[in-house]
């Protein structure tokens, strides 16, 4: 009975959070991409017409398409020096996934630093995950009352 009273309660639980209020995540302002979507095209053009223009000339002489590359929402290469395998940092690749996870930072992200963090994930996880296996050992000895280990581990 306690069984099934756990599996309603966490079946209502799961349900209740599934449609919480999540509806601005996934909205956008299609005139705002549109904007910036004609901007980008306008700039393509000029490019287009000028292919000897460098940013260096747009900016000297006040070119307002400038703008667009050297404004706040720019990307530079400055900003992917620190860039993480799909967003996730190294030591959580290798905590989680183990080999596996230093295998996929060292292919994907191809940054010695993001390895040795996956890497110093791995043995971390796996100290937890001995920890954890040791500790449940001593608690089933227990709970059996075995005075030795008795084919337990």
């Amino acid at each position: 009975m306690k069984k099934l009273l756990l599996f309603a309660a966490t079946l209502l639980l799961t349900a209740g959070l599934s449609f919480a209020g999540n509806d601005g995540v996934f909205s956008y302002d299609a005139a705002a991409v549109e904007t910036q979507m004609a901007q980008l095209a306008e700039l393509e053009g000029f490019l287009a017409e000028n292919p000897d223009a460098t940013l260096s000339d747009m900016i000297a002489s006040g070119n307002t398409l400038a703008s667009l590359v050297t404004g706040p929402n720019s990307i530079d290469g400055f900003s992917l020096l620190n860039e993480k395998v799909l967003g996730i940092p190294g030591f959580l690749w290798g905590c989680v996934l183990s080999w596996v996870g230093i295998v996929i930072v060292y292919l994907v992200g191809q940054d010695p630093h993001e390895t040795k963090q996956a890497i110093i994930g791995c043995v971390v996880g796996a100290v937890a995950y001995g920890a954890f296996y040791a500790i449940y050992a001593l608690l089933l000895r227990s709970a059996w009352g075995l005075g030795s280990w008795g084919g337990i581990i």
